[in-house]
């Protein structure tokens, strides 16, 4: 009996030996001071899309380089917490807006300290996603990275197929170095110009900028078919130009491309006789009713294709979108369904849409 109230004892010991560092982890807590507000994947993934939300800024507080341009999530922009104070000025100026902070995970003390700063700035609907960029790329269908990422595969050799979604007329004025051509548009045509194998090489999408859709739409499509890897790179093609330069095609000043109306010229119109054109914005129906030109008119690339014939022609035609990729495709789409109307042109620039259908035109370069 005596040897037997001692093996107990010992079991006994031996298990709460082996329960002690399980009980210390779950109850373990940060050596910060935690945010109030704590967000899920299921928040951050209804605000992570686009077009972007209005009043929503999703922030990455790590590092620019090397941590956020390797990975991060998708529209978020970059603010190191150690950069905090001297970027306040990229945060929303409507102190209501969503603000979502995050970092490295729940051992990362920089999304609760950049909450915290941005709080005491007056903003008032703060929150951070305490699980991080890990949890985000674990969940995801998707995530993005910077330019600086791309050249990085590029130069070590890895394996990645790189895909331009915007039109093929823009791919061959100029393009990423390695890239094919797959418009977000013929997607399901051109399909078979992806791998077999879907597990082991990386797809990267881009297109024309943080403001361009195309990439996103594409990506989505692509883990729709079972990729498993697939990745944005945002900034696109006028990040790659700006940084490393262009291959092939000559970058080209808004009205001396072949179609696109001459910007200052556009700008007069909007002014002064806005009723003198037809135009015709081509973004897609969530973007348009966000905000756009009072005078426009909502059709999408594909609309432009099936409603060419019905085109009325009394006026000249503009075809408008966020970056001018999805306006020259219904451009030249237009012109060879229809050669025979001469009116026709794109405005090739990037628009910024504000509140109560206000805007900023900036030529692309």
């Amino acid at each position: 009996m005596h040897k037997t109230r001692i093996l107990i004892a010992m079991l006994l010991a031996l298990a709460l030996a082996a329960a002690t560092p399980a009980l210390a982890e779950e109850g373990a807590k940060p050596k910060f001071k935690e945010f109030h507000s704590i967000v899920d994947y299921a928040f951050v993934a209804k605000h992570a899309k686009m077009p972007k939300p209005k009043d929503v800024m999703i922030i990455d507080s790590r590092p620019y380089k090397p941590t956020f341009v390797a990975g991060y999530i998708p529209t978020a922009v970059s603010i190191p917490t150690s950069q905090f104070e001297k970027m306040t000025d990229q945060l929303p100026a409507n102190k209501a807006a969503t603000l979502i902070f995050y970092c490295g995970g729940f051992d990362c003390p920089l999304s609760h300290k950049a909450a915290f700063m941005a709080e005491a700035l007056g903003y008032t609907n703060v929150h951070v996603y305490a699980a991080g960029y890990p949890d985000w790329k674990k969940k995801a269908p998707y995530h993005s990275i910077g330019v600086e990422t791309v050249m990085e595969m590029m130069t070590k050799g890895e394996k990645y197929i790189l895909v331009d979604a915007r039109p093929a007329k823009l791919f061959l004025e100029g393009s990423i170095p390695s890239s094919i051509s797959i418009p977000e548009r013929e997607f399901a045509d051109k399909r078979g110009m992806l791998p077999v194998g879907k597990d082991e090489v990386s797809l990267v999408y881009y297109c024309g900028g943080y403001d361009c859709v195309l990439s996103h739409k594409s990506a989505i499509k692509a883990r729709a078919l079972g990729y498993k890897n697939v990745l944005v790179a945002e900034a696109g093609y006028p990040a790659w130009q700006k940084l490393y330069g262009s291959a092939g095609g000559v970058a080209v000043k808004a009205g001396e491309a072949e179609g696109a109306i001459d910007l200052e010229q556009f700008k007069a119109i909007l002014k002064d006789k806005p009723e003198s054109i037809m135009l015709i914005d081509v973004r897609d129906r969530e973007e348009f009713a966000v905000s756009h030109f009072p005078t426009a008119v909502n059709m999408t690339v594909d609309m432009v294709e099936k409603q060419a014939a019905q085109m009325p022609v009394d006026k000249p035609i503009v075809f408008v979108c966020a970056t001018g990729a999805r306006s020259g495709e219904a451009y030249y789409l237009l012109k060879d369904l229809r050669p025979e109307i001469k009116d026709v042109y794109y405005l090739e620039a990037t628009i910024k849409f504000g509140d109560n259908n206000s805007y900023e035109i900036t030529p692309n370069k």
